[in-house]
């Protein structure tokens, strides 16, 4: 339970009632970790102490060393706490206690569905609270993600207890064959969240649309779907297609082996338009079924082209005195992002750990506009096991916002053993504002680097990725690279099979930034040919073209050109800035031994991504320390006169790395 948002204490007024003390009362389940949280802002001011009381308030004890606006203690029966906060002199202090009722909430399987748990909750201590909301958290074991930011699927308000406080509760929406860790949880009416204990539950075999490998055109579309677990023959799947439910039509399946199937091709379909696609399999006797709504992709040859060339005429001025660290310091970390939720929320990804900077991908959020942070959770880590595989590191975190609302976040996820089957690019979506993630999606496999989404204009998506998959298994001392796209009409549920989008041979493509151009002039996309001896280098298709798969030759064109960018730079990064200009950047310029000290080169282009200008490495000379690097870079637009110019600040000791940060530089976009 987390009691943010609960208590806010401010000390703007004198009218305040000091010294008087409020209680509330408040629930968790026994030998729970709770946090007491004041929700300290920046206009929140004062000395805190927090105090517990074991004699019903008779007496107080003051709390070693807790200080700080949160406090969190594992509580094992009833409690009573409180913060007491003292502003100014004159004023009384203003105090707030909290009063903890523990609960007790059990849980036992009645029921394995193939899509669905139904459970049995005991929870006898809630059944004359008054709860407002009640429901079921699932994530497949072995991801290791607190629960606390595990997506909660409501199930109604007050449940309906039986004599002995216990019901049934279906917990739906599952996948076939898989394992999970499944917790009831309530809302009470004093907001309290309480979980009960994690149960291990697998779900029995069945159908399950696919998230990889699909076939989505715009007048075409093949279908891949499984049945999981299942080990006999005699499934027989029918798949049914159409318009709506009574239009659908049987396609032929085609059995790939290992339960795998797909449908026949699908044509004559309208571009941008919705399906229907049902499914149906005998599955152990049992008759099942699955349906999806698909959508095929836009035509966007109709949709005007603004090809006004607009000059560079705006640049951005950095300020390298203001640099603000973002990461806490007992991290390695390296490639950071951040994302808008709304005019005040922000999230920041990096990957890191404690003692390698490629272990896991972290989140962090920011409620005050980037003033104050949140501490990092573990959005993947190492070391566990789920979708098949373990992982030696999970990293390159990126976040997309969508129309809709919700957040994409892609990473490629890197297996033990390393093998192209299994590893993988991966999504997990958010659909509160990066408050919860839902589990991981496979997008695609093969080992990648650097996988980043954009969105079309009639929300489609598309993702592209750094591949070394065709040289890890056939040729493994040249690891070149190509660059491999794949696109989603579902908001990212399922992805189509990878297509070449660029390659050099010999060249090392690699580490893609892909923007959606203003008045429609097409997707661009900046890529690192770091064996090639030449800058990054742009390439452009129109919104209803495609990507050239040709081998470069290195002969710009107009879907291919070089930046103005210093030779053999890395990393590159990019975004359209409000007044057109594309705003670009690499990592060269080394400082030290070692590449990781090289700094990001920053330059301008006009709104076709040509005529490069304003060429500057806004960190160089003494901004930072001597053998201190600026790399794996990313720009975040912050509004629209701001940059937020996001780095890696590595220092070393010749080879050896002592200090790791993500750092933050501001800038302006003024008028040149």
């Amino acid at each position: 339970m987390n009691l943010r948002n609960f208590i806010t204490l401010t000390f703007m007024s004198a009218a305040i009632a000091g010294g008087m003390a409020e209680r509330h009362v408040s629930y968790a389940r026994a030998n729970q970790n709770v946090t007491l949280d004041l929700n300290w802002g920046p206009d929140n001011y004062g000395e805190i102490v927090w105090q517990t009381s074991t004699d019903n308030g008779a007496t107080w004890n003051t709390v070693a060393n807790a200080n700080a606006p949160k406090y969190t203690v594992r509580v094992t029966g009833p409690a009573l706490y409180r913060a007491v906060v003292t502003g100014d002199p004159a004023c009384p202090p203003v105090i707030e206690e909290r009063e903890i009722k523990t609960v007790g909430i059990d849980s036992e399987v009645m029921i394995n569905g193939s899509d669905y748990i139904e459970i049995e909750v005991s929870a006898p201590d809630l059944k004359d609270v008054d709860i407002k909301e009640y429901g079921f958290t699932a994530a497949f074991a072995g991801v290791g993600r607190s629960y606390a930011i595990l997506p909660r699927h409501r199930m109604g308000d007050k449940p309906t207890f039986d004599a002995d406080g216990s019901f049934t509760m279906r917990c739906d929406g599952l996948k076939p064959s898989a394992n999970y860790s499944l917790r009831p949880y309530f809302v009470t009416a004093d907001g309290s969240v309480v979980f009960g204990g994690g149960k291990s539950v697998t779900t029995i075999p069945g159908l399950m649309f696919d998230s990889e490998d699909w076939v989505i055109e715009k007048t075409t579309m093949q279908i891949p779907f499984s049945i999981p677990g299942y080990d006999e023959a005699g499934a027989n799947p029918e798949l049914w297609f159409g318009k709506d439910r009574n239009s659908l039509k049987k396609y032929n399946v085609e059995n790939l082996g290992n339960n795998k199937y797909r449908s026949e091709m699908i044509s004559g379909l309208a571009p941008g338009t919705p399906y229907v696609v049902v499914v149906k399999a005998d599955v152990y006797g049992q008759k099942v079924e699955i349906s999806k709504e698909v959508r095929t992709w836009s035509d966007y040859s109709q949709l005007p082209v603004d090809n006004t060339v607009k000059p560079v005429s705006h640049v951005v001025e950095w300020d390298n005195k203001s640099l603000v660290t973002l990461t806490p310091e007992n991290l390695q970390v390296e490639y950071p992002r951040m994302c808008r939720v709304d005019e005040n929320k922000l999230l920041l990804t990096y990957h890191g750990g404690t003692t390698d900077h490629w272990q896991n991908s972290y989140l962090r959020k920011s409620y005050d506009n980037g003033r104050t942070w949140t501490d990092p959770v573990e959005i993947y880590k190492v070391g566990n096991q789920f979708l098949g595989s373990g992982y030696n590191r999970v990293c390159n975190p990126e976040m997309t916002r969508l129309s809709n609302g919700w957040i994409i976040l892609t990473v490629v996820a890197n297996a033990n053993p390393e093998t192209n089957d299994n590893c993988k690019v991966m999504a997990c979506i958010s659909k509160d504002g990066g408050e919860t993630w839902g589990d991981p999606i496979v997008v695609g496999r093969g080992r990648t680097w650097e996988p980043q989404v954009i969105q079309m204009p009639n929300g489609e998506l598309e993702l592209l990725v750094s591949s070394e998959a065709y040289w890890w298994d056939h040729q493994r001392d040249n690891l070149f690279q190509e660059i491999l796209s794949t696109r989603s009409t579902d908001n990212g549920e399922t992805w189509t099979t990878y297509k070449r989008a660029s390659y050099k041979p010999g060249a090392r493509d690699g580490m893609p930034v892909s923007v959606v151009m203003q008045g429609n002039k097409g997707v661009m996309f900046i890529e690192e040919s770091v064996n090639g001896g030449i800058p990054p280098s742009l390439q452009h298709r129109t919104l209803d073209g495609e990507w050239d798969t040709s081998d470069w030759d290195g002969i710009e064109d107009d879907s291919r050109w070089l930046t103005k960018l210093n030779n053999g730079a890395g990393a590159p990064h990019m975004i359209q800035l409000p007044t057109g200009e594309f705003l670009i950047m690499a990592h060269s310029n080394q400082t030290g031994s070692v590449w990781q000290t090289n700094r990001s080169q920053v330059i301008m282009a006009d709104n076709t991504g040509h005529n490069f200008k304003y060429s500057r490495v806004p960190l160089s000379g003494t901004a930072l320390p001597a053998q201190c690097g600026a790399y794996y870079a990313s720009f975040f637009l912050y509004d629209n006169d701001t940059v937020w110019l996001l780095f890696t600040k590595a220092q070393y000791d010749g080879t050896r790395r002592v200090e790791s940060d993500v750092v933050m530089m501001p800038g302006k976009i003024v008028e040149k």
